[in-house]
């Protein structure tokens, strides 16, 4: 708040005063009134009085009523100052019409108008100084809001640049090492396929199984080329960009079946599905059958993904191989984890069956994610 030092200042801000968000000081404004409602009232309060006096003394405690009353309805001092000396004059009225004394008549009056009057003007310098003091608040609320508020954008500014500038990292990084890593792959696979179709006069089953695996080779390393050239642009698998989930999934069971493993797939996906759905499913059956390749040594794989009753997509996969054997969960199952809670969802690593004659238990992965 700005109090003035100077007195042409402070008679200034007495004049002026301050507007009040109702129009009305306290305790009038809590009633939530128009000012011209209480202006009403206070005159018609006002003109009572005066009119009782004019017959009883018993109607002047009305004046404690009336005279706060007007210090109350008009918020300017100077506006407030004519009011009394008004109600003064129509008091002093009443005295005379009344047939008081030669000089009682105005003596009141006047006696009324110089406290009033100086009471009347502290109060409306207190009133003043408390809306001076709200106003201040107000504003000092306000800045801090817009302070907090742009803290909270640069923070979230600061925060997507930190984002962009890892991704650009990371895109980098990718493309100089696993992208490049895979075109040599695939240069190598093509040359060898060109070496074995030039000499190819040793056991022709052997180099048709050679042929086999080399091209197998190649697709692969094609395919994750695509993959990482698409984690580099921030879109989705390109697995899912060609023919969707579905057939993404069939695609993977038969790039297993090449291993010697026998694969069924239930696929019952619902209709809409998020993209972050669709690349956990996809991830988390990917993972799985890879695990399978590369440990379980089964001969056979079930993949049921469907949703349930109760508004989850359950993802299974289950193998009649030896199990885990009580090993620790590798980078894969920890990754496929995070991933599903990330969605709100669980998963189970758990033996499939008690252990046959050979030994094996197998193993089923279950994920349930809520739709």
């Amino acid at each position: 708040m700005s109090w003035p030092r100077d007195l042409c200042g402070k008679l200034r801000l007495a004049c002026e005063g301050t507007d009040s968000p109702t129009g009305v000081y306290p305790p009038l404004d809590r009633a939530d009134l128009p000012r011209w409602v209480w202006c009403l009232l206070t005159w018609t309060l006002a003109v009572a009085n005066l009119v009782a006096v004019r017959y009883t003394d018993l109607a002047m405690p009305g004046f404690f009523i009336v005279l706060p009353m007007l210090w109350w309805v008009y918020t300017r001092w100077w506006a407030a100052v004519v009011a009394h000396l008004v109600f003064a004059a129509g008091f002093a009225a009443a005295g005379y019409l009344r047939g008081d004394g030669d000089e009682a008549w105005w003596i009141n009056p006047l006696i009324m108008v110089v406290v009033v009057l100086v009471t009347g003007t502290w109060v409306t310098w207190v009133h003043i100084v408390r809306f001076e003091a709200i106003h201040a608040l107000a504003d000092k609320e306000e800045a801090l809001t817009a302070l907090a508020r742009t803290q909270s954008e640069l923070v979230a500014a600061e925060r997507a640049a930190g984002i962009a500038a890892e991704h650009e990292r990371w895109s980098h990084e990718v493309h100089d090492t696993l992208a490049q890593g895979f075109i040599s792959v695939i240069n190598l696979a093509q040359t060898a396929l060109n070496d074995l179709a030039e000499h190819s006069g040793g056991d022709p089953r052997e180099a048709r199984s050679l042929y086999g695996l080399l091209a197998e080779i190649e697709a692969v390393a094609r395919d994750n080329l695509a993959e990482a050239r698409a984690l580099v642009a921030g879109e989705s698998p390109s697995a899912l960009r060609d023919d969707g989930l579905e057939a993404a999934l069939r695609r993977l069971a038969r790039a297993q079946e090449h291993h010697g493993v026998d694969i069924s797939l239930v696929a019952e996906l619902p209709a809409q599905m998020s993209s972050a759905f669709q690349v956990a499913v996809l991830r988390i059956v990917q993972e799985s059958l890879s695990n399978v390749a590369r440990h379980a040594r089964a001969e056979h794989v079930d993949v049921v993904v469907s949703p349930s009753e109760t508004g989850e997509l359950i993802i299974t996969v289950a193998d009649d191989g030896v199990g885990a054997g009580g090993a620790p969960e590798g980078t894969g199952l920890t990754g496929m984890r995070a991933r599903v809670e990330t969605l709100g969802g669980t998963l189970t690593v758990d033996p499939l069956q008690e252990p046959d004659q050979h030994g094996r238990v197998g193993t089923v992965v279950e994920a349930r994610m809520p739709l």
